[in-house]
């Protein structure tokens, strides 16, 4: 009796082992453009009783769905389509999902620990150092992107490495707009006007508004790093290109404040040129051609105060004494680039969460609003198109049925979430490449 009862407690202990391999993961590496919508979509895919754990906490399907639509990686457990499941996404950049996607052979990805079943926040695996501990590597199964793999370099035989074509779809249409910190004067920025910004870093306010009274007020471009679709899709759209090196700063900021997961406010009370050593992406960037690996964090400085060593450009001269890039200052403002996924909550404050007095101010570009009617009729062009990316061959099975249907999830139902727009027949343009010319479908 004892044998057999030690046979059954094996048997148990291999089923249930069985059970656990038979656990499907799902590996996603995507652009930050599409976090909102494609985590929305997996909440919905996923049957009632889902968890997930990642940088920003952990949450249930009975929780709070911000906490996944705002992480940039995480873990999601649950089951789909009857099969349990283990769904890891990791919102490195559009690039970065392209990368991942089409290299061959495929290039190990960091990713959460996590299964999505613990509690708490997780470090982030981008800049986690401890293998095994704080990140782990795997390869994608497939990833989305908002640019065109033919826009990207991983495209054919790049540094030594070789990325074959991927399968490109179509989910939906990301905005881009063009934001300014509290009490910038101006209303509107042209493509001349952003060319000059971003390829030097600086000019006076009175540019943008035709008012003298501005000209010693300053004006400083920030923007995000070489990983981001936004980066590519803003750049080219301004006429500066993929190549292009850009002026960006990286500021200092004390007194901010964080509610609901939203950082925002405080003192700029300095800012340098954006710096080679602590600047992400996949490439080796020159000083100040840097930015932020996410939009989320390009935020808080369009809702702070520039201070007068920044404003006035401070800096220390080869004779360690301090000298004024604009002396005469008396005021100056940040303008970025954002989804409007990012900017309506986090800089304009349409939850209620920002107070007003940090607001920042959103800008029309050439004259025109960003609206979706704007968008859909072709007379906004600052837009990225948000699609999944797929190996040609190799995605089989329950993977392969779960991107499809997450394409279709988010394609149909959950492209507005985070503030896309439908690719649908009412949009009546339509481009071939990213910051290509808009044409009549």
């Amino acid at each position: 009796m004892k044998l057999l009862k030690t046979l059954a407690i094996g048997a148990l202990a291999l089923a249930s082992a069985g059970a656990v391999s038979a656990q499907t993961v799902v590996r996603i590496v995507a652009s930050n453009g599409d976090r909102t919508a494609t985590q929305t979509a997996i909440s919905k895919l996923l049957a009632p009783g889902w968890t997930y754990q990642g940088i920003n906490g952990n949450t249930s399907s009975s929780g709070d769905l911000a906490i996944a639509t705002g992480s940039n990686a995480g873990a999601w457990n649950g089951t789909y389509a009857g099969n349990p499941v283990i769904i890891k996404a990791t919102y490195a950049g559009a690039l970065a999902g392209i990368a991942a996607v089409s290299s061959n052979p495929k290039i190990d990805q960091r990713f959460v620990v996590s299964n999505g079943t613990g509690t708490g926040s997780v470090p982030n695996p981008l800049t986690a150092t401890n293998l095994g501990v704080d990140y782990e590597l795997g390869k994608a199964d497939f990833g989305f992107s908002t640019n065109f793999q033919s826009t990207s370099p991983f495209n054919g035989l790049f540094q030594g490495v070789q990325y074959d074509a991927v399968i490109e779809e179509i989910v939906g249409i990301s905005p881009l707009g063009f934001y300014a910190s509290p009490g910038f004067p101006g209303t509107n920025i042209t493509t001349q006007l952003a060319q000059q910004l971003y390829k030097s870093g600086r000019l006076t306010a009175d540019l943008f508004t035709g008012n003298v009274a501005d000209a010693n007020k300053t004006v400083w471009a920030i923007g995000r790093n070489t990983d981001a679709g936004q980066r590519f899709g803003a750049y080219t759209e301004i006429g500066l290109g993929t190549q292009s090196q850009v002026t960006t700063w990286l500021p200092s900021i004390t007194g901010q404040t964080t509610t609901s997961g939203i950082t925002y406010g405080g003192t700029v009370n300095s800012h340098q040129l954006w710096p080679v050593a602590t600047q992400p992406g996949t490439f080796a960037v020159p000083l100040g051609s840097g930015g932020y690996n996410s939009g989320a964090n390009v935020a808080p400085p369009l809702t702070a105060t520039l201070g007068p060593s920044a404003y006035k450009g401070e800096y220390v001269d080869d004779d360690d004494q301090t000298q004024y890039l604009y002396p005469n200052a008396t005021a100056g403002y940040y303008i970025g680039y954002l989804t409007p996924g990012d900017a309506n909550n986090r800089v304009l404050g349409n939850n209620g969460v920002v107070p007003e007095a940090n607001r920042g101010v959103a800008l029309t570009y050439n004259g025109v609003a960003l609206t979706n009617e704007n968008v859909r009729s072709g007379r906004y062009t600052a837009w990225l198109y948000n699609r999944i990316l797929k190996p040609q061959s190799g995605l089989t099975g329950l993977k392969l049925t779960f991107a499809d249907a997450l394409r279709d999830q988010i394609k149909n139902v959950d492209a507005p979430a985070g503030g896309g727009i439908f690719d649908d027949a009412s949009v009546l343009v339509k481009r071939y490449t990213d910051g290509g010319f808009v044409v009549k479908k």
